[in-house]
């Protein structure tokens, strides 16, 4: 009977095999934790990235949601807002108004409105008599004419619309009288609060 030769037909042979197989064993396992802890590196760094995304996002809303506030108050909320009222301006020391003659004045208004404040050159008529004291509107209630003084009164080129000295409306389209402004006198210094007014109604409103 024959023997294949590679087979071990010994206890030493097959001892030797054993010590083969064992050592093949210790050769293999050294590669098999290096290829676990490169997983695990792997991994490691993997969920850092991961980690680090997850804090950059946050911070991006973060940031995100601050300017969105910041330029909401500072663009859209002003523009939502309702503008405040015209300053008071002053229009010059009482005892300048000549007494029962109608007299123009140029003003210069500060007005805040939406993302701002800002000025421009306004016009008013001034009657005093007595101690009655009216500060007109020289805008035409019309569509927006300039009103200027006549014989009679106060006319409007434009349409041709007529008002008493007093401001009262005698004839043309203008829908109304003339537009009285606010004024007060604060330590003989005439002051007016100017406001724009809608034109082409019947009654007199702020326009906005």
């Amino acid at each position: 009977m024959n023997v294949d030769a590679d087979i071990p037909t010994s206890r030493v042979d097959l001892h030797r095999l054993g010590l083969l197989g064992s050592l093949e064993h210790d050769e293999s396992a050294p590669s098999a934790r290096v290829r676990r802890e490169e997983r695990t590196g792997a991994e490691v760094a993997q969920e850092r990235r991961s980690f680090l995304g997850l804090i950059t996002s946050f911070i991006g809303l973060g940031i995100a949601g601050f300017m969105g506030i910041s330029l909401g108050r500072f663009s859209i909320a002003p523009a939502l807002a309702t503008a405040p009222d015209s300053d008071w301006t002053v229009l010059g020391p009482l005892a300048e108004i000549p007494e029962g003659k109608p007299t123009n004045h140029s003003i210069r208004v500060f007005q805040s409105a939406g993302w701002g404040r800002f000025s421009a050159e306004q016009s008013v008529w001034v009657l005093k008599q007595g101690e009655h004291l009216a500060v007109f509107s020289s805008v035409c209630p019309h569509l927006g004419c300039t009103i200027n003084e006549n014989a009679t009164g106060f006319g409007c080129v434009c349409h041709n619309s007529l008002w008493s000295r007093e401001g009262e409306k005698v004839g043309g389209p203008a829908p109304r009288a003339m537009d009285l402004l606010e004024h007060k006198v604060e330590d003989d210094i005439l002051k007016v609060r100017y406001q724009n007014f809608k034109q082409g109604v019947a009654k007199k409103q702020v326009a906005t």
